[in-house]
């Protein structure tokens, strides 16, 4: 199975603006476009880019998706079920199998854990604090929010992610996945970037994780 690479370019100093499109013109997408397990035909474009600055990373996902369920509004809920986009990483594969998984739903709440597959902790809302999420969508709702899209933003401190895994961010090759998922939308769905060759749904296979290499 290919692995796929993503780069992601440094800013130089942090992005206050890091909702302004115009920062994003030019930098590299990734693509969900890969659907499996559900043959519903359903297969929503997700488009993805990611920057860095010494202090933060930078998230950005737009996704063609008309109709919506969101129902899930607390820290940790389980945003999966809802409409969905989600970034797994590793930042230290070579020392550890531990990563992160960063669940938004489409409201922009959060569930977020740390650990090796389902063995796995999750963060407490002192700590989500740290981290800013901006969606186009601004309250729960289940059908037509009024566009062909939504749009996603996330600016994740990296001291946050030092503190957890107790090392330091040297901006060293990662491995990670991006996925589109709604276990309990209109249709049920499971998309990724890096192919996962499994029988039945599962996101918690680092195996089939793609390379994230950060430019510096």
């Amino acid at each position: 199975m290919t692995q796929r690479q993503y780069i992601v370019n440094k800013v130089n100093g942090n992005l206050d603006n890091f909702t302004n499109d115009n920062i994003w013109n030019g930098i590299a997408v990734l693509k969900i476009t890969d659907y499996l397990w559900i043959p519903n035909n359903y297969k929503p474009y997700v488009f993805i880019q990611v920057l860095y600055s010494d202090d933060y990373f930078y998230l950005k996902f737009n996704v063609m998706e008309e109709k919506i369920s969101i129902r899930y509004t607390n820290i940790n809920d389980p945003v999966y079920k809802d409409s969905c986009v989600e970034f797994f990483i590793n930042l230290f594969p070579e020392i550890t199998e531990e990563y992160f998984n960063f669940e938004f739903n489409a409201l922009g709440v959060l569930k977020l854990g740390y650990g090796i597959r389902r063995n796995r902790f999750y963060l407490n809302e002192f700590d989500f604090n740290e981290i800013k999420v901006v969606s186009s969508i601004k309250n729960p709702l289940v059908g037509f929010h009024g566009s062909d899209r939504w749009i996603l933003y996330s600016a994740i401190p990296i001291r946050l992610l030092e503190k957890i895994t107790n090392r330091k961010f040297a901006a060293n090759d990662a491995i990670g996945n991006f996925y589109k998922c709604g276990d309990e939308t209109e249709f049920k769905h499971y998309g990724m970037w890096n192919i996962i060759d499994n029988l039945t749904p599962d996101f918690h296979l680092p195996e089939y994780f793609g390379k994230i290499v950060f430019q510096k």
